[in-house]
């Protein structure tokens, strides 16, 4: 196994385990892309973005146990490659106008924020950290 290949199944799993719960691919492959936008824009390199993922989410989730023979964990599965290389489509959850591209760095449930942190900093800073998408029950944040 190549150090690649097991920051890639780190990003999987964490991905997983924050929306798998949510059904299909699109949630999982939203977090993914959230963890992508924090390495390009400068927050560190994979396994320390992967490291201090948990203290950026505004709904803490419990463990997810997935079936590794779940069409929408294969579709993350046969992905997670193109996130990893910045080469996946990102309008998922990314907005791109005139003023340029907004990347979504956070994301929570908005019926379901359970960290106070994330009240403060994130939903409470608008101007901010504007809302930028919503794949299933998940809202992305700027």
């Amino acid at each position: 196994m190549t150090y690649e290949n097991y920051i890639k199944a780190k990003i999987v799993d964490f991905a997983a385990s924050e929306a798998h719960r949510h059904g299909g691919a699109e949630g999982m492959l939203a977090v993914a892309q959230v963890l992508a936008n924090r390495v390009a824009a400068g927050w560190g390199d994979w396994d320390a973005i992967l490291r201090t993922a948990p203290d950026y989410i505004g709904t803490v989730q419990s463990p997810a146990v997935i079936d590794k023979r779940d069409i929408s964990f294969r579709h993350l599965l046969g992905r997670i490659d193109d996130i990893y290389h910045g080469t996946a489509d990102d309008s998922n959850v990314n907005i791109e106008d005139d003023r340029g591209k907004t990347p979504a760095l956070y994301y929570a449930e908005l019926h379901n924020i359970d960290r106070q942190w994330f009240i403060d900093n994130i939903t409470s800073q608008q101007d901010r950290h504007p809302r930028l998408a919503t794949v299933g029950p998940l809202t992305f944040f700027g």
